[in-house]
């Protein structure tokens, strides 16, 4: 089975989180305003992509209705113009949701990450992650970053992707798509740990939601135990059984799992022990600086007891100056990764020299 089959499996099983259909929203004039000034506006656009519903109600495919807002907000009173995203096939469901029309140009503005997830238009970076002992450092795999590209093949920054993404209700897509492309990027690490990030809220049922994932590494021959799956969350989850039930299905799976970001949001102490991961990261705000900084030691001893205490390599993200290396070193730190060491890379390091 090649890619194409997975991906056409998966649309056959109908994802309508990752794959929606085509989107369209009932447009309500209310008061003083009608429809019937519009009319000879629409009769521009195909019979298919809008509707008129009655005297006071359109339908409009997105990109209709996308192209009308400035018009509305030019020549008609657009504080008495409402609009809620429906169907053709049921235009009148959920008109107790209607929201003034304005207030979807933040939606029309972030339209673009739409056509980078159908596009799958991602680039991956490569930082390693290192060990450190006395006499060398040893790079003993790589976090695997996305970023996204835009029409003219220039970057687009994560937070700017996952942004436009929240606004569009398609975080859950665009975190497939990334993942996805990591694995398909990932055979450059050769034999070294591979990490790739997700987002725990992204996936409903581990068994549907990963299976193209799985499979994608399996067609690709990465041996499970290479793969580090690394929780990425920057709101509080909610559903820790839920969560778990990912993790435990990574595991049974032969995959590892990492904790990113622990100190902060989600990740804090009390939770940790609950969730029994491989390697646990410090989150970068008690890594910079820890030599210097007592309340942040107490911190980063914290988390490196209780990773041990659960067998879990201790890994410091975001090491930047030699002198938190070596004070993180002292502390029984295992793993490392940072400035210090290497910037993400559109090629893997190989080699880092001893600073």
């Amino acid at each position: 089975m090649d890619e194409y089959d997975l991906l056409r499996g998966e649309r056959e099983m109908g994802c309508e989180v990752c794959l929606p259909t085509a989107r369209g929203y009932t447009v309500y004039f209310a008061e003083n305003e009608s429809v019937s000034k519009l009319t000879t506006y629409f009769q521009k656009f195909s019979g298919q992509s809008w509707k008129y519903i009655n005297e006071r109600m359109f339908w409009l495919q997105e990109p209709v209705f996308f192209a009308v807002l400035d018009y509305l907000e030019v020549h008609m009173d657009h504080h008495h113009i409402f609009a809620v995203l429906t169907s053709p096939v049921d235009p009148l469901k959920n008109l107790h949701e209607l929201r003034p029309i304005l207030s979807y140009k933040e939606e029309r503005n972030a339209s673009w990450i739409d056509r980078l997830i159908e596009s799958s238009s991602i680039k991956t970076h490569y930082q390693p992650i290192v060990k450190v002992d006395s006499d060398a450092i040893h790079v003993i795999g790589h976090e695997l970053l996305s970023r996204g590209l835009d029409e003219n093949g220039e970057i687009i920054p994560p937070f700017k992707m996952f942004e436009a993404a929240r606004i569009r209700n398609r975080t859950f897509a665009l975190d497939r798509v990334c993942r996805m492309q990591s694995i398909r990027n990932a055979s450059v690490v050769q034999d070294k740990l591979i990490f790739i990030n997700f987002i725990p809220t992204a996936i409903y049922v581990p068994e549907h939601c990963l299976s193209t994932t799985f499979a994608l590494i399996q067609q690709l021959n990465i041996k499970p135990e290479q793969v580090v799956f690394e929780v990425v969350e920057t709101d509080e989850v909610e559903d820790l059984e839920h969560l778990k039930s990912i993790l435990n299905y990574y595991r049974a799976h032969g995959f590892k799992y990492a904790l990113d970001d622990v100190g902060v949001g989600f990740n804090n102490l009390e939770k940790l022990a609950q969730m029994e991961p491989d390697i646990v990261k410090l989150a970068f705000e008690f890594t910079n600086g820890v030599s210097g900084n007592p309340a942040k030691q107490e911190v980063a001893q914290s988390v490196l007891t209780i990773a041990h205490k659960m067998n879990a390599l201790a890994l410091a993200e975001g090491v930047e100056c030699e002198e938190d290396l070596h004070f993180l070193k002292e502390m029984g730190y295992d793993l490392y990764q940072g400035y210090y060491f290497s910037k993400p890379q559109e090629q893997p390091v190989e080699v880092i020299e001893k600073k």
